[in-house]
C-alpha cells in the first residue's frame, strides 16, 4: 500500500554504533555501574561468539529493586538471570519507520541492531526516534 510517505532515513544513519555489550555471566552490579556511568538504559547481552541473545536494562533493575527479594540477595545474581530474552533486533539498512513499528508492537525502548552473524553493532532507541522526528519538524 503507498501512502505518500518516505521512509526516510536508515536505522544505521541515526543507531548509537559501538554499543557497549555485557555477557550472560557478568554480575547484576556491574550492569547497573555501566548503565549509571554511561548514562544509558540498556545493554545487549551477547554469549561467547559476541552474538545478541538478550537484553538488560534499567527497567529490569527497577522491579528487582522492588521485587521481595532482599537487597543483599543480588551479589550472586547474574545477568542471565534478569535479562530479557531474545533481545529484540533489527538490521541497519532497515527504515527508521520500521524500526518505530517494531518498537511499538514488541513494547520495547530499544533495538539492537545486528549484523548477519547476529552481532551487536549499535542501538537504535525511542530517543533516536523522537530526535529525529524533531529534527525534521524544524525543517519543515
Amino acid at each position: 500500500m503507498l501512502t505518500g510517505r518516505s521512509n526516510g532515513p536508515s536505522v544505521e544513519s541515526l543507531m548509537t554504533r559501538m554499543p557497549v555489550v555485557v555477557t550472560e555471566e557478568d554480575a547484576i552490579a556491574g550492569v547497573a555501574e555501566l548503565l549509571a556511568g554511561y548514562e544509558i538504559t540498556g545493554l545487549p547481552v551477547v554469549d561467547a561468539d559476541e552474538r545478541v541473545v538478550g537484553v538488560i536494562s534499567q527497567t529490569d533493575l527497577v522491579r528487582l529493586r522492588g521485587s521481595t527479594l532482599p537487597w543483599t540477595g543480588w551479589h550472586g545474581l547474574m545477568v542471565r538471570d534478569l535479562m530479557t530474552a531474545p533481545a529484540k533486533t533489527i538490521g541497519a539498512s532497515a527504515s527508521l519507520d520500521e524500526a518505530a513499528r517494531r518498537m511499538t508492537a514488541d513494547h520495547v525502548h530499544r533495538l539492537v541492531v545486528v549484523d548477519d552473524r547476529r552481532r551487536p553493532i549499535g542501538i537504535i532507541s525511542e530517543s533516536d526516534i523522537v530526535r529525529e522526528i524533531a529534527d525534521c519538524c524544524d525543517d519543515a
